[in-house]
């Protein structure tokens, strides 16, 4: 058994909650693990398709679609011919964010689980490159969407892409879901409850150790990862995070826009709010 589709992203632009549904569809099965990865890492990649094939022996035999969602697939160099090599006649789901937005949510998610020692203008300063390397920061070459979406359309029919911004699950779940299972090939008319909930809203923990590190990011650096884990305890309330600075924001609008109107002709979408 091996998957029909996959979602391969984007980060930060409702793969989680899009996963968790999908879950829910009777005709759909999923993995329990999301990001599987194995078209990502080469340590996983090197494990083999039978290794990669374990993940979705519990298919049921009514399950017209079987996928997995991994939201590193969408930028990864290899991951296109990795993926087409092994299932050439994949469908391919892919949501993209206003990049700026995601950059600045994949900069909090950082801040949040205390890997990130910087601030927001000294990570542009560092990481604004246009083309995604792994291993490297990818805040904002993981927004630069239509170079990788064509990537994929190099080696994979176009009806086989299904390209949705995040504001359509945002503005309309119900539609935004019915794309996807009318794209998939199941029941369109399934609805659940989870359509309209965030299934990764932002929150930190209450609890004043982990605070003292949050607020003093430069601080945590110097935590390995192992004992950041025991930060992560008690209550976890709702984070808010402050709004981008001008001058960030000016920046990124002037470094994305040639990419987003490329995606817009693409979509054949008005995406100017996303230079706003």
């Amino acid at each position: 058994m091996l998957p029909n589709f996959i979602i391969l992203g984007s980060q930060k632009a409702g793969t989680t909650s899009t996963y968790e549904v999908f879950k829910l569809h009777p005709e759909i099965f999923m993995p329990a693990k999301k990001e599987l990865n194995y078209f990502f890492h080469q340590a996983e990649y090197a494990k083999g398709t039978k290794y990669y094939q374990n993940y979705f022996t519990a298919a049921q035999a009514n399950a017209i679609a079987v996928g997995e969602a991994s939201p590193g697939y969408i930028c990864h160099p290899e991951a296109p011919r990795r993926i087409h090599r092994l299932l050439p006649e994949a469908k391919l789901i892919v949501t993209v964010r206003n990049p700026i937005a995601r950059a600045y949510s994949q900069f909090w998610d950082n801040r949040r689980s205390l890997s990130e020692s910087l601030s927001f203008p000294e990570v542009i300063e560092q990481a604004l490159e246009p083309t995604y390397q792994p291993g490297r920061l990818g805040y904002f070459s993981r927004g630069t969407y239509m170079q990788y979406i064509q990537r994929y359309l190099d080696l994979f029919p176009a009806e086989n892409l299904l390209v949705l911004p995040f504001e359509d699950l945002q503005d309309d779940p119900q539609g935004f879901y019915r794309k996807c299972f009318e794209f998939l090939g199941v029941d369109p008319d399934f609805t659940c409850p989870e359509m309209s909930q965030a299934a990764n809203p932002a929150a930190v923990w209450d609890n004043s150790l982990y605070r003292w590190f949050f607020e003093h990011p430069h601080r945590a650096r110097w935590l390995p990862a192992k004992l950041r884990r025991f930060t992560f305890w008690g209550k976890r309330v709702p984070y808010q995070y402050p709004p981008m600075d001008a001058e960030s924001k000016a920046r990124l609008v002037d470094f994305y826009q040639p990419w987003n109107q490329r995606l817009g002709e693409f979509l054949e979408r008005n995406l100017s709010t996303w230079n706003e």
